[in-house]
């Protein structure tokens, strides 16, 4: 193999591509990256055997096609240190060569054979969507999924295509996003599937140009998402996805509308004067007007104001406010409606139809 890339060209593909490779495996192979030429394009592949990503560079003049398996940590480094526009990379055998103007380095490789094979996309997938569309959707609705390390339903995103109408919901069980957005022609069929975190923030990182569409492809156990760049497959997480319905709640008897980017202001002024043990920051809200406060043993005390469109009934209600800034700061529109039942019931910020956010309250006491 023999191939001359851009050197930034290269370097995006292996920042994507590094992300997905295994860190602690005791198979030296899944610490590598596969390099493939063949007519005018080099893909890199990576996988850690449950996330994987076929990245094509198509700025690259191949002088003699063939493949190549390097270690990851060794070829980024490499490629991320040399300022030549362009890099040339020539295998034999096991051994590489990657040479800049000024620059020789010589790595020592793996058999491509003993690499995992990585599926293609091949047929047409179950729905296609707007690259703009699904990356704010996943960014509207990622961040509350479940952190914990593990194969639980709500460590991922569930995603809901029928029709001309896709939606996603991620909740950690203290709170639940639900995002909808349209596409642009109806899905081959309907699709329910959990998203593991880890493909949805590869999506963002890969991103899309322009009028670029994402295919979407959903199988018995595997999720793959075809871009102009990449492809990117996952197992699906396992399990059972929380009835999220029944925690909407159908009805509320109190109503604000807040602008959003103040309210946001406001929380995190209030958040100041919080600590561990008083993780709260209380909501009063009476006529065209919301107090938020805080207090913390030894630290002090705050309250700020925040214009409101309220006109009902003066009621009291706590939060965690990393919870609400989660949600506050993904949302693009001047305003947003702040729903409440009571100070101990779930209370609802929504916007339009197209974005819902449950959040559970904390204890006033």
């Amino acid at each position: 193999m023999k191939v001359i890339a851009q050197t930034p060209a290269l370097q995006e593909a292996l920042n994507l591509a590094g992300s997905i490779v295994a860190t602690r495996t005791p198979k030296p192979v899944l610490q590598c990256i596969k390099l493939e030429a063949a007519e005018d394009t080099l893909t890199l592949l990576a996988t850690d055997l449950e996330a994987g990503a076929r990245y094509r560079i198509t700025a690259v003049q191949v002088e003699e096609p063939g493949e190549a398996l390097l270690p990851a940590d060794r070829l980024m480094g490499i490629v991320r240190e040399c300022t030549e526009e362009n890099l040339t990379i020539e295998t034999e055998k096991e051994v590489c060569h990657i040479r800049g103007s000024g620059s020789h380095f010589k790595v020592f490789g793996y058999d491509p054979g003993e690499y995992p094979a990585i599926a293609e996309f091949g047929d047409p997938g179950d729905f296609q969507v707007a690259a703009g569309v699904l990356e704010r959707m996943i960014g509207m609705s990622l961040f509350a999924t479940a952190k914990a390390h593990s194969h639980y339903a709500i460590s991922g995103v569930l995603l809901e295509a029928s029709g001309k109408k896709l939606q996603l919901v991620a909740t950690d069980g203290h709170r639940l996003a639900m995002v909808k957005g349209s596409l642009g022609k109806a899905a081959a069929r309907d699709v329910t599937a959990i998203a593991p975190a880890k493909l949805l923030g590869l999506i963002q990182r890969v991103g899309g140009e322009g009028e670029d569409t994402f295919d979407v492809k959903v199988e018995e156990n595997q999720i793959m998402v075809r871009t102009s760049r990449a492809v990117l497959l996952s197992s699906l997480v396992q399990g059972n996805f929380p009835k999220y319905a029944d925690v909407i709640p159908s009805e509320t008897a109190y109503k604000a509308l807040v602008n959003t980017s103040q309210f946001e202001h406001r929380i995190r002024q209030a958040a100041l004067l919080t600590n561990e043990e008083s993780r709260s920051v209380r909501i009063s809200f009476a006529k065209d007007v919301a107090t938020l406060s805080s207090r913390a043993p030894e630290a002090g005390e705050a309250e700020v104001t925040c214009e409101t469109k309220y006109d009902g009934e003066p009621i009291d209600i706590a939060f965690n406010p990393a919870f609400l800034t989660d949600a506050v700061r993904v949302i693009d529109a001047e305003e947003v409606s702040f729903e409440m039942n009571a100070p101990n019931k779930p209370a609802v910020l929504k916007v339009g139809t197209e974005f819902l956010y449950v959040i559970m309250p904390v204890n006033l006491e």
